[in-house]
């Protein structure tokens, strides 16, 4: 696992000037550490993880999926709050559309982080729903690279991602 997960990295590295379009993306290791670095310049992450759900809903409310003119009139009403708060960056899952990190990044320069969970809370595969990942298993080593690899290439050359970020609570 810790090869796969080895390569994975490696990958995500390669991809970094494909997947930072807009500014360059980096992180420099010297002899005083690692840095994050935007356009040549140490970058530090004042991020928030950011999540819009009006009174009344649960956690079955699907933002993403709301109408583009909703989605926009929310964005343009918080944003511009957490600019105001210093926030540089959002971290969201993978359900955010790539046009609304763009947008994000544009119109607040505010970036994004996007998050695969990596199999902290279930897996599906094989067609099955697995809630406890096992990754000594190879089925579920393939099935979370590939959902990394296919994270990859959906925020491909989007403008405003920041970085990825693998897990969230895992064991």
């Amino acid at each position: 696992m810790k090869n796969q997960i080895a390569a994975l990295s490696i990958l995500l590295s390669l991809s970094a000037p494909v997947w930072a379009q807009a500014p360059s993306v980096v992180v420099d290791n010297d002899a005083t550490g690692s840095k994050l670095l935007v356009n040549g310049k140490p970058f530090m992450v004042n991020g928030i993880n950011y999540d819009h759900f009006p009174v009344g809903s649960s956690y079955a409310y699907q933002f993403w999926s709301q109408p583009h003119d909703m989605i926009k009139q929310v964005l343009d009403t918080e944003m511009p709050l957490l600019k105001n708060m210093g926030v540089n960056a959002i971290r969201q899952y993978p359900d955010i559309p790539p046009e609304w990190v763009k947008y994000i990044y544009e119109q607040y320069g505010i970036y994004t982080m996007i998050n695969c969970t990596f199999g902290r809370y279930g897996l599906t595969y094989d067609g099955i729903y697995h809630p406890n990942t096992d990754y000594s298993k190879p089925q579920v080593r393939k099935a979370l690279l590939k959902e990394a690899t296919d994270l990859v290439k959906r925020y491909e050359g989007t403008p405003g991602l920041l970085l990825y970020m693998l897990g969230n609570e895992n064991c």
